[in-house]
C-alpha cells in the first residue's frame, strides 16, 4: 500500500472519529470512537472487495458488509435525529440489525459452499444440516428470552449468532474428518465470523441481565469485537481470490499410495451416494 494512501486512510479515520464524537457526545467517547472506526473499516472492506474483484466470488459476503455499512450509517442518523434514548431510534436500529443478521447467515452459507465446492453431494447434506441447526438453535434460544421487548431482541440476536457459531464449528469438524482443507481467504473469513458470533452470544447474555445500567459499555465491547473481525477480513481479502488452488507440495509416492486411496475412495463413495439420494425424489413417477 502506497504511503500516500495510508495517510489518506488515517486522515479519513481521524475525521470520522471526530464527527462521531462531536455528534454523539451523549453516548460516550468510547462508543463513538468504536462506532466511527467500524464505519471506516466497513468502507475499507467494501472498497477492497470491489478493487480486488472479490465481490464476484463472494457476493453474499459483499452484500452483508454493504448492509452492515448502511445499517451503521442509518443508526447514526436515527440516533442523531431522535436521540440516543428514543424508542423509535431503538426500533429502527434493531430492525436494520435483523436484516444484517439474515445477510450474515447467507454469507456463512456461501462460505461453506466455497469450502465444499468440489463435493456437491456433501454440500447438499451440509447445507441442509446447517439450515436445520440454525432453525433449531434459534427456536431454542428465542424460547428462553425475556418478556420485555429489549430482552426479546437480545435473545433473537443471540440465537442467530449462536446458530452461526455452531454451523462454523460443524463445518470445520466435517472438513477435518474428511480431510477437506479450507483455503484462504475462506479460513480467515470463517475465523472472523466465529469470533464475532461467539462474542455477541456472550455479550448479549450479559447485557440481558444489566440492560439498563451497563448497556453503553457492552455496546462498546460488541463494536470492538466487530472491528476485530473487520480487520481479519480486510487482511484476508487484500488479495484476489484464485478459483483454482496452487499445486500442492506432494508427499513421497510411497506414503501417498499407502494412505490416500482409502481416504479418497471413502469420500467419493459418500459424495456419489449423497448425489444419488438427492436425485431419487425427482425420478419417481
Amino acid at each position: 500500500m502506497a504511503p500516500s494512501l495510508v495517510l489518506r486512510f488515517i486522515l479519513t479515520a481521524v475525521i470520522a472519529v471526530l464527527v462521531f464524537c462531536l455528534a454523539m457526545a451523549d453516548i460516550g467517547i468510547l462508543v463513538s470512537v468504536a462506532w466511527a472506526l467500524c464505519v471506516v473499516f466497513e468502507v475499507c472492506l467494501v472498497a477492497i472487495l470491489f478493487y480486488r474483484r472479490n465481490d464476484r466470488r463472494f457476493p453474499g459476503f459483499t452484500a452483508y458488509i454493504a448492509a452492515a455499512l448502511v445499517g451503521s450509517v442509518s443508526a447514526f442518523v436515527a440516533y442523531k435525529h431522535w436521540g440516543y434514548k428514543s424508542k423509535l431510534a431503538y426500533e429502527v436500529s434493531w430492525s436494520l440489525q435483523a436484516a444484517v443478521t439474515v445477510l450474515r447467515t447467507l454469507a456463512v452459507m456461501e462460505l461453506c459452499r466455497h469450502v465444499l465446492a468440489r463435493y456437491r453431494g456433501i454440500w447438499l447434506l451440509i447445507s441442509r444440516l446447517l439450515a436445520a441447526t440454525f432453525v433449531m438453535v434459534a427456536i431454542a434460544a428465542a424460547a428462553i428470552g425475556g418478556r420485555s421487548a429489549g430482552q426479546r431482541v437480545l435473545s433473537a440476536d443471540r440465537a442467530a449468532n449462536l446458530a452461526l457459531a455452531v454451523a462454523i464449528v460443524g463445518l470445520f469438524v466435517f472438513a477435518r474428518y474428511y480431510q477437506v482443507q479450507p483455503r484462504e481467504p475462506m479460513r480467515s473469513m470463517a475465523v472472523g465470523f466465529f469470533l464475532y458470533s461467539c462474542f455477541v452470544v456472550l455479550n448479549n447474555t450479559i447485557l440481558a441481565t444489566v440492560f439498563d445500567r451497563f448497556a453503553p459499555f457492552w455496546n462498546f465491547l460488541s463494536m470492538l469485537a466487530f472491528l476485530s473481525s473487520l480487520l481479519v477480513w480486510c487482511w484476508a481479502l487484500r488479495r484476489p481470490f484464485a478459483e483454482t488452488a496452487s499445486a500442492p507440495n506432494m508427499l513421497p509416492a510411497g506414503i501417498y499410495q499407502a494412505f490416500s486411496p482409502e481416504v479418497n475412495l471413502r469420500l467419493r463413495r459418500l459424495n456419489e451416494r449423497l448425489r444419488q439420494l438427492s436425485k431419487q425424489p425427482a425420478e419417481r413417477p
